[in-house]
């Protein structure tokens, strides 16, 4: 019973530290600070007051001493070397310049409530100041600005970082981030390009060399297949039109049947049950359901309304149904790509396949 306790009384100060209230968060983490040393799973809850000390109270001189408290009390948690990371990087980033760590902590905090210039003037004066840590504030803008999709801006903070400091840690992270923001941004010849110049200084950097120029290729016939099958959506579109249109021409009533055809009324009902499960299920799915449901239903009515008025006017079916068939399966199949693609899931999907859902 005690050590059941002992175990919610860890984990209601671990929940604490999820108030955006700074004094309670203050209160939260000096719970945890002066948590007895037998607490279970102090020192998880040590690393995760640091980093609430980092990215909500702006206080890196409190996160670095939690840090260096968890490296040194709990050497053997799985965290441990995490912590230690982390106490380094702080270490070396505080130095002579405290005030612009606090600066640097306080733009983390502030980044997502900024505009996104006002971040990056704020980064490009800290990374202009002479203090330790101005290299990771480069780096650090440079991974924001690709995150916001700004990628030629972070194309030139990456060089910036290289240029400034070439034989540092952070040059060495920016020119592989270079290259992975150049496959982001789909500039697949240049992402090859600054992934073949990487300079190897370790074994890893081989492997990371060899990642990233297969992400390009990857990337490269991804597009191609996306072109590929809009070009296959709009034509198999364009068939169905084409055959309606000469069904609707060649002799009988001008325009097919208001009614939905049976191919509709089956479809429809099922699609909309398969989209609801969809947005209840898995939301990051759900656009992409909506989207290939849509375009089947759609290319099903055409189909359907044709159909009917070929039967309608007594006019063999069979083989434009055969054609009808193989046209909705291609659109199917290229608006499923389109969609999974747009939305980026297609690396989510394949990792679904090879792996099984996540439980």
């Amino acid at each position: 019973m005690l050590v059941a306790v002992r175990v919610a009384s860890a984990t209601g100060l671990v929940d604490g530290l999820a108030t955006d209230d700074p004094k309670a968060l203050d209160a939260s983490i000096a719970a945890i600070e002066h948590a007895p040393a037998t607490t279970p799973d102090l020192a998880d809850a040590l690393f995760a007051a640091a980093h609430a000390c980092e990215d909500k109270l702006a206080d890196p001189g409190r996160a670095l001493a939690i840090y260096t408290r968890l490296a040194s009390d709990f050497p053997d948690a799985g965290i441990a070397i995490a912590a230690a990371r982390r106490r380094d990087q702080l270490r070396a980033q505080i130095g002579n310049g405290a005030p612009e760590a606090r600066l640097f902590a306080q733009l983390h905090v502030d980044a997502e409530l900024l505009p996104s210039g006002e971040v990056a003037r704020r980064a490009d004066a800290l990374a202009a100041a002479a203090w330790p840590g101005a290299p990771d504030v480069a780096l650090w803008l440079a991974e924001y600005l690709r995150r916001s999709q700004q990628f030629a801006d972070a194309d030139a903070r990456y060089a910036a970082v290289v240029a400034r400091w070439p034989d540092s840690k952070q040059a060495r992270a920016a020119a592989r981030a270079r290259a992975g923001n150049a496959i982001d941004a789909r500039d697949w010849d240049r992402a090859e390009q600054l992934a073949t110049a990487l300079r190897t200084i370790e074994p890893s950097d081989d492997v990371i060399r060899a990642e990233l120029l297969r992400a390009a290729s990857r990337g490269r016939f991804r597009a191609r297949v996306y072109t590929v099958s809009w070009l296959a959506l709009v034509l198999a579109l364009a068939a169905l039109a084409a055959s309606l249109v000469e069904a609707m021409v060649r002799g009988g009533p001008r325009r097919p049947p208001l009614r939905p055809p049976v191919e509709v009324a089956f479809l429809g009902p099922l699609a909309a049950v398969i989209v609801g499960a969809s947005f209840t299920a898995h939301q990051s799915l759900a656009p992409a359901v909506l989207r290939i449901s849509a375009t089947g239903v759609i290319l099903a009515w055409i189909s359907g309304a044709t159909l009917d008025l070929l039967r309608v006017r007594g006019r063999p079916v069979r083989a434009r149904a055969v054609a009808h068939i193989v046209a909705c399966t291609i659109g199917v199949l290229a608006a499923g790509y389109i969609a999974v693609t747009h939305d980026n899931l297609l690396d989510l999907l394949v990792e679904t396949v090879r792996f099984g859902p996540d439980a």
